[in-house]
């Protein structure tokens, strides 16, 4: 008796329940990739964080997935680019160092799903969220464009750059991807990514750091390193 009122019990908050190990529940709305829909279901987090398919997205932007089974983790690699984790944790390893989002993968009925946010946050991706609709927009096609100044003015919905002749540059930014934009303070440097038949309106604001604009030193030609990057090529395990 007491084993089936557990068989029931378990039924009924099985049916009770739609929501994952973790709160992600199913969603409704569409993400596009390159101009093609993805077709498995989508899922939200309570904090409002979209889920997508790790493998479905990575292969519509040609990205590369390698599934691990000993320690039961996930590589994406776009070739220059590999990040690492797990389902449960907000945990992702890039270049030897890990950073969270504030959100983690979940494994959702064998198929491996990843926050949204993953692409922007680690890959030249910029997304674009309207109504329920999400856009992730390869930034390394040939329709996508990019320039670099210094902040003049960051209001709500507009950006003006300062361009290195001094001229200056207004884009919209209403529906920017600003995961990588910083602070956006006055004469920060910047990176505008933006499409070619749009040139007005930015795709993506990137954060230049100090860094990044200072001019590589030349080594002589005789003590130049090998640059040849390792890529990832194990794409024929599956996380699903």
């Amino acid at each position: 008796m007491k084993k089936m009122t557990a068989y029931v019990l378990a039924g009924v908050l099985t049916l009770g329940c739609a929501a994952t190990a973790f709160g992600a529940e199913k969603i409704t709305g569409t993400v596009t990739v390159r101009d093609a829909a993805v077709t498995q279901p989508l899922y939200g987090d309570a904090l409002g964080t979209k889920l997508v398919p790790v493998r479905e997205v990575s292969d519509l932007l040609g990205y590369m997935v390698a599934w691990d089974k000993t320690t039961r983790s996930v590589t994406v690699s776009d070739g220059s680019t590999t990040v690492g984790f797990a389902a449960g944790k907000d945990a992702y390893t890039v270049g030897g160092s890990t950073k969270t989002l504030g959100a983690v993968p979940e494994l959702i009925d064998g198929v491996q799903y990843v926050p949204v946010e993953v692409f922007s946050a680690f890959f030249p991706v910029a997304i674009q969220t309207k109504a329920g609709q999400t856009t992730l927009t390869d930034l390394k096609g040939a329709d996508v464009e990019q320039i670099s100044g210094t902040v003049v003015e960051a209001a709500q919905y507009n950006l003006v750059l300062r361009l290195a002749d001094g001229t200056l540059r207004l884009f919209a930014k209403n529906q920017t991807d600003m995961t990588l934009a910083g602070s956006l303070a006055k004469d920060s440097p910047v990176t505008v990514y933006y499409n070619t038949a749009d040139a007005k309106t930015a795709l993506k604001l990137v954060q230049v750091s100090a860094e990044t604009e200072k001019p590589a030193e030349t080594a002589p030609a005789e003590s130049q390193p090998d640059n040849g990057a390792e890529t990832e090529t194990d794409s024929g395990n599956r996380s699903e």
